[in-house]
């Protein structure tokens, strides 16, 4: 990557553009005030440009979406065919034929051949899917969820959300439905203790009866957390014997973030429900959530009328990108990147905890690592963690924090990145650390 990276070019056209969204968006979107936000103009694979001209690459995928790249020519040559044939269809009346190679093609991924799914447009649409059939299939609609999960903020979603600060503006609209327990300690050491919480949470009396319990393989806003090895097969266990639903949200490691084309697959476990979004469409709005029998033959048409359905269901860019997608991780081999990714970060990380002394934790799998900050003297790490992306942007790379508290370094770059372009990310990131280190 020949050309200058970081702020050389200014903020003008940043700043213009963003007091103008002062203007006309709520303030709770952005932070516009800040001289943080950049406004984005143009990304290729992992490499970005603002509104200034400023170079940067980008270690988010932009929140996951770009698992295969910003742009994959395989998602934007399928874009332009389908662009030219059919822009919309008529979901749950009039299908588009796109729709049905999509769904084949996805179905070959899945761990058992007997999933049916239901298309939507984002994470949250997915999770709602789940939790609404899940419920009609065991007239149980109550839901165990875990402590630091995030699942969506629509209404539903929000329910089986953990994350405090997103349920305290609208607790009257949550019907309380969803009982959380922890999420187990990466060493295993209350795994069994978690697990007699889902059951005995699932025996007891409440308003709602439990039918059904959604997990994040790796939770990714809860700070990305991952459970010891072997808890989710025991989790499938216990829900096979207390007969609860095994939702599965892979929204943010599905599509081969991890190294799998499912983050449960590396305990071959087959969930009753997955959900997928982020990467599935390459940076097309596109999520959808898969189920087995029990739960997709749970709820019928009402006559002419589909009981569950939106506008855009199945949208045709949508899937046409999606098979982009898929052929992108296929052509590529980017599943096997993630390893190496995994492995570089950690690498790095590891020179940075014996270095700077910021740093309390590695964790994560895969194109899907946090690196939990510190103070030098084992204090909260989110004022650093904060400092720290803000270098980090001015000098060229797009990093963002995880985590309740804010202190978990988020790296989750397109499984397309050149080895040099993570490798000189990651040094800017390093030289971000050493400097907190050097002015605290």
């Amino acid at each position: 990557m020949s050309r200058i990276l970081g702020q050389e070019g200014g903020r003008r056209h940043t700043r213009a553009i963003l007091a103008s969204l002062a203007l006309t968006e709520v303030p709770q979107v952005l932070d516009a005030a800040s001289e943080f936000p950049v406004v984005l103009c143009k990304a290729d694979g992992s490499r970005v440009r603002d509104a200034d001209g400023n170079r940067y690459i980008d270690l988010t995928s932009f929140f996951g979406v770009a698992t295969v790249g910003h742009r994959n020519p395989s998602v934007l040559a399928a874009l332009r065919i389908q662009s030219g044939r059919l822009l919309h269809a008529m979901g749950d009346v009039h299908p588009a034929d796109v729709k049905a190679r999509f769904l084949r093609e996805i179905s070959r991924r899945l761990p058992s051949p007997d999933y049916k799914a239901v298309l939507s447009l984002n994470g949250a649409d997915a999770v709602e899917t789940a939790l609404k059939f899940a419920a009609a299939a065991t007239g149980r609609p109550g839901v165990i969820a875990f402590e630091g999960s995030y699942h969506g903020l629509s209404a539903g979603a929000l329910d089986a959300t953990h994350l405090p600060a997103f349920r305290a503006p609208f607790t009257g609209l949550l019907s309380g439905r969803a009982r959380f327990v922890p999420f187990p300690s990466p060493d295993g050491s209350n795994a069994s203790s978690v697990l007699d919480a889902v059951r005995a949470t699932a025996r007891a009396e409440g308003p709602f009866k439990i039918g059904a319990v959604m997990v994040e393989p790796i939770q990714g806003r809860g700070g990305i957390r991952v459970p010891p090895p072997g808890f989710l097969r025991d989790l499938a266990t216990v829900c096979a014997a207390e007969d609860l639903v095994l939702i599965a949200d892979e929204v943010y490691t599905g599509v081969g973030r991890t190294g799998r084309f499912l983050r449960m697959d590396a305990e071959e476990v087959v969930p009753d429900a997955v959900c997928l979004g982020k990467s599935l469409g390459g940076g097309i709005p596109l999520s959808g959530c898969w189920m087995r029998p029990r739960l997709a033959d749970a709820v019928h048409r009402a006559g002419a009328e589909a009981v569950h359905t939106s506008t855009y269901l199945g949208h045709p860019l949508g899937c046409a990108a999606g098979l982009g997608v898929l052929k992108a991780l296929d052509r590529g081999h980017l599943m096997q990147r993630a390893a190496e990714i995994e492995v570089a970060v950690r690498e790095r990380a590891a020179i940075w905890r014996q270095r700077s002394g910021l740093i309390r934790d590695v964790r994560g799998a895969g194109a899907m690592i946090g690196v939990e900050l510190q103070t030098a003297n084992g204090g909260p790490g989110a004022p650093i963690a904060g400092r720290v992306i803000a270098r980090a942007m001015r000098g060229g790379v797009i990093l963002l924090t995880e985590g309740p508290a804010g202190d978990v370094l988020s790296f989750t770059p397109p499984l397309s990145i050149l080895p040099e372009d993570l490798q000189r990310a990651l040094t800017i990131v390093e030289r971000a650390l050493l400097e907190e280190m050097t002015t605290t």
